[in-house]
């Protein structure tokens, strides 16, 4: 699985590892006022955030709330961004995603809370202990005709006759409210997580609440790449992580 190597933030991202930087770009005073809602300070520095058609993320944060990845400011939207793309995509020629959408970050974060079951799920459904499991990073790609841009996290389970069972998790950029999950090839279904819903409707739900609805939302992931595999012949009914999974669970509103 790909390595990560970021940079010490000055606030928690999660998902972001923290790793010491030279305190010039942690702590240097600019002279932008703060973004972050009140905040008095003038002492901001610019998000560097620039996407694929050259726009520039018009945010700027004091030493108390920026974000510093690889030696570059960013606010904590484009941190999250910037965190979930494969290590060296970032100041290359690479396009990088477009100025509001979340998908390359909600993909990382999604597929992180269910790397590990869905790792055993693949396992316990193969009957071939030689079979290998290979994982991608999260990567750019192009989905149905019209080419849309999508973020996508997979896994592979590969045996030695050079048959292979490929899972995958993806967010297009232009519908980057919902998580698509594959099996193989074809899309089985899309789900909305429940964060966003809450969020759409102006709900907060009590922490308790809100905690379940993240592992329902979890469990139905996993109930249903497990219905997949058993399509293609390669299920488990045993499998972790899936026995109890609510069958109508956060569906999309």
């Amino acid at each position: 699985m790909a390595s990560w190597s970021r940079s010490r933030q000055r606030a928690a991202i999660p998902g972001v590892r923290a790793e010491p930087v030279a305190a010039r770009l942690v702590d240097l005073a600019g002279d932008q006022v703060c973004t972050q809602p009140g905040c008095p300070r003038a002492t901001g520095i610019a998000c560097e955030y620039v996407d694929r058609r050259g726009h520039h993320c018009r945010t700027a944060w004091c030493p108390e709330h920026r974000l510093v990845i690889d030696g570059r400011v960013y606010c904590r939207r484009h941190a999250g961004v910037v965190s979930a793309l494969p290590v060296g995509y970032v100041g290359h020629t690479a396009p990088m995603p477009d100025l509001e959408t979340r998908a390359p970050s909600l993909v990382s974060w999604v597929a992180r809370e269910v790397d590990a079951d869905i790792r055993e799920l693949l396992l316990a459904g193969d009957r071939d202990s030689h079979a290998q499991l290979i994982t991608d990073p999260v990567y750019l790609v192009f989905i149905g005709r019209d080419r849309r841009r999508a973020w996508e996290r997979a896994w592979k389970l590969v045996d030695p006759a050079g048959d292979s069972l490929r899972v995958s998790l993806l967010v297009e950029e232009a519908a980057d409210a919902e998580v698509a999950i594959r099996v193989d090839l074809a899309i089985v279904e899309r789900l909305a997580p429940p964060w966003i819903i809450q969020r759409l409707h102006g709900a907060l739900p009590p922490p308790e609440v809100d905690a379940q609805r993240r592992k329902d939302f979890n469990r139905r992931i996993l109930s249903i790449i497990s219905k997949g595999m058993e399509r293609e012949g390669r299920g488990s009914p045993g499998a972790p992580g899936v026995r109890g999974a609510p069958e109508a669970a956060l569906q999309p509103r």
